[in-house]
C-alpha cells in the first residue's frame, strides 16, 4: 500500500463560530415572505373594501329612502320660489339660531333673518306659516325634523316671508343637532 492509500479522507475545517453562536450553527438564511401572509394581506384588503362598500351603500339609501332631503323651493304662480323664511330662539340657549339657520341654509332654504322669539321659554318648537302656503310650512318642518302637527297657519301679509321657524326646548331631538 502506498501512502495515499492509507490516509484518511480530509474532514472540513469547522469555521469560526458566528459571533453569539454556536459552533454547531449553520450559517443563517433570509426568510422569504410566507404565502400565508400574501394570503393575509390580500384577506385584509378585501375587508377593508367590502366594509367601504357597506358604508356607502348604507349612506345612498338612509339618503334616498329612509330620510330623502326635502326641497327648499315650492311652486308658486307656476314658478318654483325658494322658500324664505325666519329662525327665532325660543330656547335662552346661545347660538342655537345660527346652528338651525345654517343647518337650512346647507339645505338651500333662504333664512332671511335670525333672532331671539319674545319668550324664552318655548317648550316646543313650531313652524309658522305666513304667507298662506301651508306646503312651504311644511317641507321647512320635514326639513328640520318637526312633527306636521306643530305646524301652524298665521298669515301676515306684512311679512315678506313665507315661514317663521319658533326654536323651542325640544332641539335635541331635531335634525340640525344630529
Amino acid at each position: 500500500m502506498t501512502n495515499l492509500e492509507t490516509q484518511e479522507p480530509e474532514q472540513p475545517v469547522p469555521s469560526a463560530p458566528a459571533p453569539g453562536g454556536s459552533p454547531d450553527a449553520s450559517p443563517k438564511r433570509p426568510k422569504k415572505k410566507s404565502k400565508d401572509w400574501k394570503a393575509l394581506a390580500s384577506t385584509g384588503t378585501l375587508l377593508a373594501f367590502g366594509v367601504m362598500v357597506v358604508i356607502l351603500l348604507y349612506a345612498f339609501v338612509y339618503r334616498n329612502f329612509i330620510d330623502p332631503p326635502v326641497e327648499p323651493e315650492v311652486i308658486h304662480a307656476g314658478k318654483a320660489h325658494v322658500i324664505q323664511l325666519d329662525v327665532l330662539n325660543g330656547t335662552g340657549t346661545a347660538k342655537l339660531g345660527q346652528r338651525f339657520t345654517n343647518y337650512l341654509r346647507a339645505r338651500g332654504f333662504d333664512v332671511v333673518e335670525m333672532g331671539n322669539y319674545k319668550d324664552p321659554d318655548v317648550q316646543l318648537t313650531r313652524v309658522i306659516d305666513r304667507a298662506g302656503n301651508l306646503q312651504a310650512a311644511e317641507q321647512v318642518a320635514q326639513a328640520l325634523g318637526v312633527p306636521k302637527e306643530r305646524v301652524v297657519q298665521e298669515i301676515d301679509r306684512h311679512a315678506y316671508l313665507d315661514v317663521t321657524v319658533v326654536i323651542g326646548k325640544d332641539f335635541r331631538s331635531l335634525k340640525p343637532m344630529q
